[in-house]
């Protein structure tokens, strides 16, 4: 008898499956990516973010009497920057954007507080119309007086007696009848009381510094070569003149010429109002038909000062259809390097060489090219206008 055998299949091994983590791990990145933007988008960091503002017609801002105004055929434009304090993203995503540029705050600010930044910018801007009003006249032919009248607050030291009754941009024109009219005179009648002595301050604006109001201050303490002298708060002792005051000057204009600042802050539309003030009461042909943008200040003698942001200004005015651009020498390359071929840069150091350019450009001066007048009506400036901080 025979044992038949059968060969049984082997039994199965049991596979163990790997569990597929890769959805698991690109779900968790992607939750702790949403979570850090979100994060990111509300924490605050110490910068600011400085991009291409507008730039617009200043005729449109300009105000001169019906009948000495006349149609303005092209245009003069200024132009501003955006500034807008920056999240922790928008620090990250900035160098993404090709024409914005990031500062400090503390480099922006001058680590004032933003409140008292903002003032000094209403302040720089109100100087810049005044100072553009009288070059523009003046250069007409009027006749434009100068006189000093008061002391221009322009940063308050905190905890002083002036940081509770003085703000940033009031002109200080007496103090106890006394009349000052710079900030030595200012200094020596504060220097001339004692420590708690009570006086009183006339007050004015810039744009209307008399006849002002009167503000009591109790004056407060500080040592100077180790003696206790009086203290009112808008500068430094020992020097007077650094960034906190300077000498206010009042014209005696022929007529009157307004200016809407249409919320810009800072003093580099200077240059462009003083043009605008021109193209309108010389025949509005200034600018030959072109469209013409220009940024600097204008100081009282005509010279063209500095100004910051030229590289965002540039793209604006670009953005804008300009084909001329006035800008300080100091800032001629980094204009230059932003430029397209369609946009000419012009660098100026005064208004007689941008009016001579303008000239060249084909633009017709009329009155313009009679210059001020002989004697100080048509050249006095301020004592120490270039001590003032917004020259």
């Amino acid at each position: 008898m025979s044992i038949s055998q059968t060969t049984l299949p082997p039994t199965p091994v049991p596979v163990a499956r790997r569990r597929r983590r890769w959805p698991v791990v690109v779900g968790v990145t992607l939750v702790v990516v949403l979570a850090f933007v979100i994060a990111s988008s509300f924490i605050n960091v110490p910068y600011y973010s400085l991009v291409p503002g507008q730039a617009q017609p200043v005729s449109q801002l300009i105000t001169v009497p019906p009948a000495l105004r006349h149609p303005v055929h092209g245009q003069v434009l200024l132009t501003d920057v955006g500034v807008s304090s920056l999240k922790l993203l928008g620090l990250l995503t900035s160098p993404f954007d090709p024409d914005a540029t990031v500062e400090r705050t503390a480099d922006v600010t001058g680590n004032v507080p933003v409140s008292e930044f903002d003032a000094e910018g209403t302040v720089d801007m109100a100087e810049s119309q005044l100072t553009a009003d009288a070059v523009a006249l003046r250069q007409l032919g009027y006749s434009v007086p100068e006189h000093d009248v008061g002391v221009t607050v322009y940063v308050i030291d905190p905890g002083t007696p002036a940081w509770r009754v003085l703000q940033v941009g009031d002109v200080i024109t007496s103090i106890d009848g006394s009349p000052t009219t710079d900030p030595q005179q200012l200094q020596d009648t504060i220097r001339a009381h004692r420590p708690g002595e009570v006086v009183t301050l006339r007050v004015g604006s810039i744009m209307q510094p008399t006849p002002g109001h009167d503000v009591s201050v109790r004056l407060s303490s500080t040592a100077v070569d180790h003696q206790n002298v009086a203290l009112l708060g808008i500068g430094d002792p020992n020097a007077p003149y650094v960034g906190a005051m300077g000498t206010q000057p009042a014209y005696d204009f022929p007529f009157p010429v307004s200016i809407n600042s249409d919320n810009i802050g800072g003093p580099s539309a200077g240059l462009a109002f003083t043009l605008g003030i021109l193209n309108t009461l010389t025949g509005g042909n200034l600018t030959h038909g072109r469209t013409v943008a220009a940024t600097g200040t204008i100081d009282p003698d005509g010279t063209v000062g500095d100004v910051g942001g030229v590289k965002q200004k540039t793209v604006a005015v670009e953005n804008a259809g300009a084909t001329v651009f006035f800008v300080p020498v100091q800032e001629l390359a980094t204009a230059r390097s932003m430029a397209t071929p369609s946009l000419r840069v012009f660098a100026v150091r005064s208004l007689g060489q941008a009016l001579s350019d303008l000239q060249m450009l084909g633009g017709h001066l009329g009155a313009a090219a009679h210059g001020p007048v002989p004697g100080p009506d048509g050249h006095s400036v301020p004592s120490d206008w270039q001590d003032s901080p917004w020259t």
